[in-house]
């Protein structure tokens, strides 16, 4: 699953960029990378990334098999985070869940979507057959990405989630099936 890393790419801009697993040692600098982030950006996160002890808990259960983080860098800052979450066991070990964000700075330049295509070649790779993103309504430019990169909305939760301030946002699942679709043969 992790042939093939890291990654090197140029964005449109030009700018190098790798793309690796994320590994213990990248805490500080992952840290440093969501505290760039405006302040309204992070209350869409599901944690509290601004706490250095939400980073050091993720680089402490690091097990690629139930989630695989991915960051991109750019020299030696880390520019966008993207994970894989999956379960090995139950009636949803076929399913993946993506998550993803990117540094201000690095937006619309296409790391997003290099990100994002990794980890649906990732999940294909491991035999999962649908990805999903639950997104909250208001981020427009992720409901884009994820629509240009094959994802429908299926499912729209109405003031569902509360963002890390306690407002209310409507959540969208966005979902790709990963299933080769047969070839039509003619009778």
């Amino acid at each position: 699953m992790l042939a093939g890393f890291p990654k090197q790419v140029t964005l449109q801009t030009g700018t190098s960029v790798t793309i690796r697993p994320m590994v213990k040692e990248d805490t500080k600098r992952l840290h440093e990378f969501f505290c760039r982030l405006p302040r309204e950006d992070r209350l869409f996160l599901r944690d509290d990334v601004s706490l250095v002890e939400v980073i050091d808990a993720w680089a402490d259960e690091l097990d690629y098999d139930k989630v695989l983080p991915l960051v991109a860098e750019v020299d030696d800052t880390i520019v966008a985070d993207a994970t894989l979450h999956r379960r090995k066991f139950g009636w949803t070990s076929h399913v993946g869940k993506v998550r993803l964000v990117v540094d201000t700075d690095y937006r619309a330049q296409g790391v997003g979507t290099l990100m994002l295509e990794t980890l649906i070649e990732i999940a294909k790779k491991a035999g999962l057959g649908i990805l999903v993103a639950e997104i909250m309504g208001g981020q427009t430019e992720a409901l884009k990405i994820l629509k240009r990169l094959g994802f429908t909305k299926e499912a729209v939760f109405y003031n569902y989630v509360k963002d890390q301030i306690g407002e209310e946002h409507d959540l969208v699942v966005m979902m790709k099936s990963l299933q080769i679709e047969p070839a039509m043969v003619p009778f």
